[in-house]
């Protein structure tokens, strides 16, 4: 099967390691795939086999791009059209319908935003949620049931035999202006403590933004203050199961917390908005269904973050046991090969509509 991924950009993000990992899987399945989205950091972690096509997408050059993708299409003979977030959903949309082929949108955020359109929320042939809120809420926004699905971003489950470092604690996301909030937070006022009565303990920070450079001035504080470098600014990294691997605790929520399960490591999901503490066996039913997000819990805050911090600390063994169960766990819900399965699937079902019509 020909297939065409539409995604804004191709930089570090929830939605563009999904596009990265699914189209990896779908090229090893033996599909054709084609991605069209701005060149960015991803490029060099997609299979030789893939097509990658540099494209800019933007509201105001939407109508030629639209007609362009729809050439493209009928040229390549591409079966199926995949578009991810708002501008692409809608590009694909209106490309799709002048060339008569199925689309699909995965709506990786809210869905008033990445399908605002009624026009294009009755074109789009399929629906994937990532998260089971937005799901729900489908039917509200004028999405019948028959054209929705929930099927939650995969990763590939890491088994690693090192050991990794308990003190060593990560921090990975888009280092922009509400992520920094939080690191500043975490490294400033929570941490500092932990770091004069544990002497191996590290904070990585992983990600790359237009706050990247405050981070890495606050870093130099914190390390001047204590003595030694006990915060590391890592920047963009091409892999960052290398790092989830090596650590004792990994702050973060959405794909970041399923990739770090999936390398059966502890979890504490925080981000600016919800503070969900540390993932359990006990809670995992909720997170899954949120995407690791803890919507409609309490807000985030030090008091909050230092008591789940000192909590991982005096129970450590138990967190990694935990996390080693969770594994197997994610490895049932979200392995990709097995999310690859029911979106190809999809695909087909669709194609053979098509065909029929």
């Amino acid at each position: 099967m020909r297939i065409l991924h539409l995604v804004r950009g191709f930089g570090f993000g929830g939605a563009e390691n999904h596009v990265r990992d699914l189209a990896n899987v779908l090229d090893e399945m033996g599909h054709e795939v084609y991605i069209m989205a701005r060149s960015g950091k991803q490029n060099d972690l997609l299979n030789k086999g893939v097509k990658f096509i540099n494209i800019r997408m933007s509201d105001l050059s939407a109508p030629y791009q639209i007609f362009k993708i729809a050439r493209f299409v009928k040229r390549y003979g591409i079966e199926v059209i995949h578009a991810h977030q708002r501008l692409p959903v809608f590009i694909g949309s209106m490309a799709g319908q002048i060339a008569g082929l199925p689309v699909v949108a995965t709506v990786h955020g809210h869905t008033q935003y990445d399908v605002r359109s009624p026009l294009v929320r009755k074109m789009i042939d399929k629906f994937i949620f990532v998260r089971q809120s937005t799901f729900d809420e489908a039917k509200g926004y004028g999405i019948p049931a028959k054209k929705s699905l929930l099927i939650q971003n995969g990763v590939r489950i890491v088994n690693s035999q090192d050991p990794g470092d308990y003190y060593s604690l990560c921090y990975i996301s888009r280092i922009d202006k509400r992520h920094s909030q939080v690191i500043s937070m975490v490294m400033n006022k929570v941490l500092v403590p932990f770091f004069r009565q544990f002497p191996e303990l590290k904070f990585n920070i992983v990600g790359d933004g237009d706050h990247l450079e405050e981070m890495r001035n606050e870093a130099d504080f914190v390390n001047r203050q204590i003595g030694r470098t006990v915060v590391i600014i890592h920047g963009y990294m091409q892999d960052v199961s290398e790092i989830i691997k090596k650590s004792g605790l990994v702050l973060g929520v959405g794909r970041v917390a399923i990739e770090t399960l999936a390398c059966g490591v502890p979890v504490l999901s925080v981000n600016q908005k919800y503070f969900g503490g540390l993932v359990s066996r006990e809670n995992y039913s909720f997170f899954r269904k949120n995407n690791f997000v803890a919507y409609g819990l309490e807000s985030t805050d030090e008091n909050k973050l230092t008591r789940e911090v000192q909590y991982y600390f005096n129970n450590i063994k138990h967190w990694q046991e935990e996390a080693a169960i969770l594994q197997k766990q994610i490895d049932e819900d979200f392995n990709i090969f097995k999310i690859t399965a029911s979106i190809t699937d999809i695909y087909s079902e669709l194609t053979k509509k098509k065909v029929t019509k």
